[in-house]
């Protein structure tokens, strides 16, 4: 009884959540302590009893109790039946009620096939066993998700965004199935670079340079040397592309959108952004991802004795990523730039993109190690982005939450924050043990089993056991909670010429020994060159000096709505406004207060942007539409016919200096894509699409490119690019130069 009370001891609590939007008073939480007790006599007979290590408390938060072999939430329960299934008493019915709470009507979930361990399981799968057996079947259920991803071509389906996959592939399935990875990765080649049109929409969506992430990651688990030349011609070559057309030559950023969604669900949506808002913005997804690859690239042309200097490339994208995105105020990375003229940080938190810089060295030492500790997670896990934009679980409304939940494990593992790492390891496990297991989801929302899947197995392979390919071998860097003791047993994983046993012994992150085959070795390193079985044992010993600390966040804090506002030429009004609502005028960056739904413009004899924002308690919502104030008149530029897609337009301006171009035109076609270069000099990509707030015969303006002139006469050409047929070009009419203070 001491221990069911112990399992429960949160619900005595005065403010119990059921979720982060919901409470119950006390007499409600007594009567529901009282029922889950009651579960608890059911699992303690349902799951065959417990062994003292299984039923270790790895995660006890106000929402739900996990331990080696089940996980408990009010009065619903999931445990493990012999590794092989896991029974559970969730019903559609709960979460339907549970969300109509939220909005009624608006939430509907659906449930696929209850998971059964299949006999015989799928070949050439890697086998794991713990002395936690909730973990060992997750673990099951996991490698059959990742086998039923691949189609009889031995590709993986790719169900919809592709990053995630990418992310998959770095978590786990490089390691797992790597010769499948590297046929889904050559189908997304094409005339040696990578496929760029996601959804059809690059340049304004770039983040498919990830690939080579993945196709990195290949290699190290394979050494296979013709693949490594292929990759290195890919990735160079995309590379070239990429620079020419989205670098931004004053942040040293690359431009465009990333994964992270810029459109939020309901009045938080910047309804205002099109095509060539989205491709203005620069997004810390993405320039990672392009860091990286150029990192990536260099390593590829040190493996093959090629002289290079990629690795200063992939240090100038660092540095421009803490310059220009890092939040010093916050402590945190901003999600993404974005603007008209004057590029401003999102308030949004892109956690995905944040364990990605901890991971790959973005984020150095201190920093890194402060932001696990000080990002605010919930006991649910951690949001995709944060502030919320969506009251429901990020499980069920993103579908790459487990990838990212995975992603911030590790880089939690890296800093030796095991209180971050057991919290998050206990959130994917939660998810798993509840939903996944019997395909529940909400309905017309994609669920990505294989990121599920991969994620589950990246707690293995890189946390447990520490795994870190490199092109020299494999780095043994283990982190095991105190909460998961017991001998970890991990069998028949494929590397190069060898097949890999590894047994890990006792918890912490210090090795105290290693031994191959019973010969001890100096380091927990094991080269690349090693051929037939080898039995790795590594025992532990809890050495942990880092910081633990980890700041929950109860979902109280979402991102404010993004105002609509009607322009005129001195002042504006806000359709939407609130009273009492914290509304503060931006100009070029700088807010100042309003208090009152028509507001006059500032006067200014200098070029300038307005927006309107929402003050949130801790952070800002989304800037509304910006509104352009010239200052001076622009000088306009006829744009010429030009059959061949090369225009050159004579400017004279009377000073030298700073100027931004932007082009008028009608969006008579879907997307038109063309490079800016001033006096032989390139300056930037323009990006004309069609709007659908705006009509075919109305004129809409691209975004803006800065240009440096000269005194007098300069010559601006226009070069289009040749995209997919799909793509038809728009009419340019006029080109605006305007000078820019």
């Amino acid at each position: 009884m001491r221990y069911f009370f112990s399992l429960y001891k949160p619900l005595f609590k005065k403010n119990h959540y059921l979720r982060p939007e919901m409470s119950r008073n006390r007499t409600q939480s007594i009567a529901l302590m009282l029922a889950a007790i009651a579960v608890s006599v059911l699992l303690f007979g349902s799951c065959g009893g417990r062994k003292e290590m299984s039923n270790r408390v790895i995660v006890q938060n106000e929402f739900f109790t996990l331990t080696g072999d089940s996980v408990i939430e009010d009065t619903v329960y999931a445990c493990a039946v012999k590794r092989s299934r896991i029974k559970s008493n969730i019903t559609l019915s709960r979460l339907d009620s549970l969300y109509s709470k939220v909005d009624s009507g608006k939430y509907h979930f659906v449930q696929g096939k209850t998971w059964r361990m299949r006999d015989p399981q799928p070949t050439m799968m890697p086998e794991f066993k713990s002395d936690q057996p909730l973990i060992d079947a997750l673990y099951n259920l996991s490698v059959e998700g990742i086998a039923d991803a691949i189609d009889s071509r031995g590709r993986f389906n790719v169900a919809h965004n592709i990053s995630r996959l990418y992310c998959s592939i770095y978590l786990s399935l490089a390691a797992i199935k790597p010769h499948q990875v590297m046929t889904t990765l050559r189908t997304m080649v094409d005339r040696d670079s990578i496929i760029m049109q996601r959804e059809g929409q690059w340049p304004v969506v770039s983040d498919h340079i990830g690939w080579a992430t993945a196709a990195w990651e290949v290699y190290k688990v394979t050494g296979d040397r013709e693949w490594l030349a292929y990759c290195k011609h890919v990735i160079e070559k995309t590379l070239a592309i990429n620079r020419a057309v989205l670098m931004d030559h004053r942040t040293g950023l690359f431009h465009g959108a990333g994964y992270t969604p810029a459109r939020p669900m309901g009045v938080r949506r910047m309804t205002w952004m099109g095509y060539n808002d989205f491709f203005a913005c620069m997004s810390l997804g993405n320039n990672i991802l392009t860091g990286n690859a150029y990192r990536i690239l260099a390593e590829m042309c040190d493996e093959l004795g090629i002289e290079n200097d990629y690795q200063m490339d992939a240090l100038h994208i660092k540095n421009a990523i803490n310059q220009h995105l890092w939040n010093e105020d916050r402590g945190l990375y901003s999600s993404f730039l974005y603007g008209t003229a004057f590029p401003q940080q999102s308030s949004l938190t892109d956690n995905t993109s944040q364990a990605m810089c901890v991971l790959w060295g973005i984020a150095d030492d201190n920093r890194a190690e402060n932001l696990i500790a000080h990002t605010p997670v919930s006991d649910m896990g951690v949001n995709v982005t944060y502030p919320a934009t969506n009251p429901i679980e990020p499980y069920f409304i993103n579908s790459s939450w487990a990838t990212t939940q995975a992603l911030w494990n590790l880089a939690a593992a890296s800093v030796g924050n095991e209180n971050a790492l057991r919290r998050g390891m206990g959130a994917l496990y939660r998810v798993q043990a509840l939903y996944q297991s019997r395909g529940i989801h909400l309905k017309n929302v994609n669920l990505d089993n294989l990121g599920t899947s991969a994620s589950n197995a990246a707690m293995v392979l890189r946390v447990l056991l520490g795994m870190s390919f490199e092109a020299e071998g494999i780095e043994f860097t283990p982190l095991v909670p105190a909460c998961f003791p017991g001998k970890k047993t991990f069998k028949g994983l494929n590397y190069r010429k060898a097949v890999l046993d590894v047994t890990i012994e006792g918890t912490g992150n210090d090795v105290a020994s290693i031994t191959d085959n019973g010969t001890e070795l100096e380091s927990a390193f094991i080269p690349c060159d090693i051929e037939g079985k080898h039995h790795i044992v590594i025992t532990l010993q809890h050495e942990n000096r880092s910081s633990q600390h980890v700041t929950i966040h109860r979902n109280e804090i979402f991102l404010p709505p993004t105002p609509t506002v009607i322009w005129r030429n001195d002042s504006g009004h806000i359709e939407d406004f609130v009273p009492g609502t914290a509304y503060r005028l931006s100009v070029n960056g700088q807010l100042q207060p309003l208090n009152d739904s028509v507001f006059a413009i500032p006067q200014t004899d200098v070029f300038s942007e307005f927006a309107v924002i929402i003050a949130g308690k801790q952070v800002n919502g989304f800037m509304s539409k910006p509104m352009l104030h010239f200052g001076l008149t622009p000088q306009i530029a006829f744009f010429p016919d030009s059959p061949d897609g090369h225009s050159v337009i004579k400017v004279s301006v009377a000073t030298g200096g700073d100027y931004m171009i932007d082009v008028g035109y009608r969006p008579t076609g879907t997307l038109d894509v063309r490079r800016v270069s001033a006096n032989s000099h390139p300056m930037g990509t323009l990006v004309m699409a069609k709007n659908n707030n705006t009509e075919s015969n109305e004129l809409a303006y691209s975004n803006m490119v800065p240009v440096k002139l000269l005194k007098g006469a300069n010559q601006i050409e226009i070069d289009q690019l040749r995209l997919p047929k799909t793509f038809t070009p728009c009419e340019p009419v006029h080109v605006r130069v305007i000078k820019f203070d």
